[in-house]
């Protein structure tokens, strides 16, 4: 996700004028995934005291009031991926450097210091509100990232080699990167370990295909897979310029019928991760046409994306 907003934020241009919050400043998509998840009780009384708002209100008022008049200052009305309307997202970035309040600068390092005990300093923090009282903040580096969501951690992600993973857990990423198809591996990355609070961390592969990516995220020490995404499966909407073939597509894949592709992905599901959703409920993702939702009491929900063909080509279990 850094990286994305890095790009998108430093696109922008910089101005003389501006609100004391931002140097630079862009848009992200509004397809933002909120995590609500609760911290050690070292690192809730860390961060509890994050003035954020003294930031965040400031840059939106400034936003509302003279939008036409900041040409590094963008307003923006989108859908999320599930299709709710998100109107008036706002972001901000600002140099860490130059934030003047030294007890949110402080809180903000001691959180990092603790996840990146040798993470370096923090370059950048930006800050979005996505929505009416609430918002996130990014703390980042050229390498690592945290990501907050009022004022929790909730997610981070950092570089790892390739030397530093398991024999047995690269082994669990090849097995079932050779179940998904005839493809011709040109390479293989561990790229980035991703931590959550109170979970393992997850190593996210990344498979080079002739035909596109295949990307893996396996839990550290238990070598789950918790996530496939098998790009070259996929009808590859994003990538159609022909909009009578892409409604074409959308219009068969809305059309199958719950039970057949529900039939599909439990089979798919156990030959490729092992995992037995014969009894789980399943539902249609509201505002989506291909996306399935499987819960069953005690377990963890796993979400599915289906194909014009009724194929998976993205599994995820949501710990």
């Amino acid at each position: 996700m850094s990286d994305q907003v890095v790009r998108r934020l430093n696109s922008k241009s910089v101005r003389s004028q501006r609100p004391f919050f931002t140097r630079r400043v862009g848009v992200i998509t509004a397809a933002l995934v909120a995590f609500c998840v609760s911290l050690t009780p070292v690192v809730a009384q860390t961060i509890e005291r994050l003035s954020l708002e003294e930031y965040i209100n400031p840059f939106v008022k400034e936003m509302k009031e003279n939008p036409k008049d900041k040409t590094d200052i963008v307003l923006v009305e989108g859908l999320s991926l599930d299709g709710d309307k998100i109107k008036n997202f706002h972001s901000g970035m600002i140099s860490f450097d130059d934030i003047e309040d030294q007890e949110f600068k402080g809180q903000l390092q001691r959180v990092w210091d603790e996840i990146f005990p040798q993470g370096g300093k923090i370059n950048d923090v930006v800050m979005y509100q996505y929505m009416p009282d609430q918002y996130k903040i990014e703390a980042m580096n050229e390498n690592r990232s945290i990501i907050f969501d009022q004022g929790k951690w909730a997610y981070a992600s950092q570089p790892i080699q390739e030397n530093q993973v398991p024999d047995a857990t690269k082994d669990a990423a090849d097995q079932l990167f050779n179940k998904l198809g005839d493809f011709k591996q040109t390479k293989r990355s561990v790229s980035r370990i991703v931590l959550r609070p109170d979970q393992n961390p997850v190593y996210k592969f990344v498979y080079e295909t002739n035909k596109g990516s295949v990307l893996i995220d396996i839990q550290k020490n238990t070598n789950q897979i918790t996530k496939l995404v098998a790009f070259p499966l996929s009808d590859h909407l994003g990538k159609l310029k022909d909009k009578n073939k892409y409604n074409e597509l959308v219009e068969q894949t809305r059309s199958i019928e719950l039970d057949k592709v529900r039939e599909e992905t439990v089979k798919q599901a156990k030959a490729w991760m092992n995992l037995d959703l014969a009894d789980y409920s399943v539902s249609k993702k509201e505002f989506r046409f291909d996306t399935l939702e499987f819960t069953k009491s005690g377990s963890p929900d796993v979400t599915a994306v289906y194909t014009s063909k009724g194929k998976i080509y993205y599994i995820e279990i949501e710990l």
